[in-house]
């Protein structure tokens, strides 16, 4: 038997075990607890949820004693035990298969988002000097010497290109120069890293830069916490707004900072027309503070 082979019979194992018996735990203790003979759908379910994180954080507790050179190892079979158990699939390689298409499906999608925006973006602003790039872009434009920002913006710039920071970047042509304005960040979902975004957008703003974003799926923008990551409230733990504006493409209604992105992007179109035009002229009052409309 192979090392892998031992690790995941391990893991298997392991991770059944400690779900089955802490979920006939809490089981036993729920039918009790009601005095009932049978529970409703919502406590089956909190009880499973319950189980699996035990049983995730348990096998990899107990496997790191007795792989202690495996753990990223550990860790792989015991998400492949997950799904083994959840999808009630037991052949490896549909399993497989079905990790290589979320984690494909993960990648592409999200530079497919990235690449929407850029198209749709620069469609809008037709006539207007002013374009969304991917960062690749950026990255060419600087290597190549043709971006007329300062030498501290491009310096700031080199890093956040280097770091993955910012998904697309809005440029201005002006009297035949080249400037970076803005600063984007693409999310299918709202949820996917917004709170390791936000830092970011933050010191976008501090170095004078306009922040924004786009959300394919908002609609985590209903529950207070994201609302005031995005607008900021002084009464919360996000006491300033985390970008100039978010546009959202699932709603069809604003709020504060966060703007519904209509069919034609207009609304991206006056806003980033405002934005470069402001940036241009009074950029050392455009901070944090300011905003489009």
């Amino acid at each position: 038997m192979t090392k892998s082979k031992e690790i995941f019979d391990y893991c298997l194992k392991k991770y059944n075990d400690i779900f089955n018996a802490t979920r006939d735990k809490l089981t036993e203790e729920a039918l009790k607890s009601s005095k009932k003979k049978i529970l409703n759908n919502s406590k089956t379910e909190e009880i499973e949820k319950a189980a699996q994180k035990e049983a995730i954080k348990q096998s990899i507790i107990d496997g790191r004693l007795v792989f202690p050179n495996d753990i990223s190892v550990l860790w792989s079979f015991i998400y492949k035990a997950h799904l083994y158990r959840k999808s009630g699939i037991t052949d490896p390689i549909v399993v497989h298969n079905a990790i290589s298409a979320e984690q494909s499906w993960r990648s592409s999608s999200g530079h497919a988002f990235e690449e929407m925006i850029k198209e749709l973006g620069t469609t809008a602003l037709h006539g207007t000097n002013i374009q969304f790039i991917l960062q690749k872009d950026l990255n060419i434009l600087i290597k190549a010497n043709e971006l007329a920002n300062e030498p501290r913006d491009i310096a700031w710039l080199e890093k956040k290109i280097k770091s993955d920071t910012f998904d697309l970047y809005v440029i201005n042509i002006k009297d035949g120069k080249t400037y970076c304005v803005g600063c984007c960040q693409c999310k299918t979902s709202i949820r996917d890293r917004v709170t390791r975004d936000r830092e970011p957008s933050i010191e976008a703003m501090r170095c004078f830069f306009w922040s924004i974003a786009f959300v394919l799926d908002g609609t985590m923008l209903n529950v207070p916490k994201y609302i005031d990551m995005v607008n900021g409230n002084p009464n919360s733990d996000y006491a300033k707004n985390g970008w100039h504006g978010l546009y959202d493409l699932s709603s069809s209604k604003n709020n504060d900072r966060i703007y519904a992105l209509d069919i034609n992007f207009d609304i991206l179109r006056n806003h980033t027309i405002k934005a470069v035009e402001y940036w241009h002229t009074q950029r050392q009052w455009f901070n944090q503070d300011w905003r489009a409309d």
